[in-house]
């Protein structure tokens, strides 16, 4: 009788180890294994609208006009003109209210997506984080305005990048596991525009090559072996 107890208890205490074990497997498990490419919401040819974290300007800052596709290259007028890619280019124009005291820092993070508004445009994604400074309200200035523009990769293939004509919302941060992936294997990885001279041409061939290893998770079958290759021989930081 004694022996079938112990047999007994034995059997529930594997039972309950290959439980425990079963568990640890599924969480310890690849997020990125979990989500397929070309089936993000709202992303490459996907229905929806892309998925994560609503973006807010920070208090103190309001955004005044609307969000527009941006042709003009950068100007005298831009507080920072910054990002990565250059299929979408966006600009905006930030205003403190009457509430800032003094200079505002907004972030906007990697990971944002700038939605767009109008039909047939791309979205866009910014890879790595952008910071602007936002300058109070001198008296009898009417009002300071801050002008960013925002370079951005594309997560729509097939769709039109920006013109002037496109206009554009502050979306979510992306909790797309395979977007944040992206954006993880890259922040080493020496890419933004502010990190080259102007009109170089290694980095336009750096964001060509970088915006086709992203097309290949919106709308492909996710990164290959050379896409990792690319990756790995960016220059870092």
């Amino acid at each position: 009788m004694i022996k079938k107890d112990f047999l007994y208890i034995g059997f529930i205490l594997l039972l309950i180890a290959i439980s425990i074990g079963l568990s640890c497997t599924k969480g310890d498990r690849d997020e990125t294994s979990i989500e397929k490419p070309g089936s993000i919401p709202g992303i490459g040819e996907m229905p929806g609208k892309p998925q994560g974290e609503k973006f807010t300007l920070p208090n103190g800052v309001k955004l005044k006009g609307d969000i527009v596709g941006q042709e003009d290259g950068p100007s005298s007028q831009d507080c920072v003109f910054d990002g990565q890619g250059f299929f979408v280019i966006v600009k905006m124009a930030l205003q403190a209210d009457s509430s800032a005291t003094g200079n505002t820092e907004v972030e906007f993070p990697a990971g944002l997506v700038i939605t767009t508004a109008s039909e047939g445009f791309q979205h866009g994604l910014l890879v790595e984080r952008v910071v602007v400074t936002v300058p109070p309200i001198m008296p009898g200035s009417g009002g300071n305005n801050c002008q960013v523009s925002l370079m951005l990769f594309c997560l729509n293939s097939g769709r039109k990048p920006s013109d002037a004509s496109a206009k554009y919302n502050l979306g979510p941060v992306t909790n797309s596991p395979l977007l944040k992936d992206f954006i993880n294997r890259l922040s080493p990885k020496k890419i933004a525009y502010s990190a080259f001279p102007p009109n170089d041409d290694t980095w336009k061939m750096i964001e060509e090559d970088l915006q086709s290893v992203l097309w290949h998770i919106t709308n492909g079958n996710g990164l290959t072996d050379n896409d990792l290759e690319i990756i790995k021989n960016l220059p870092n930081k």
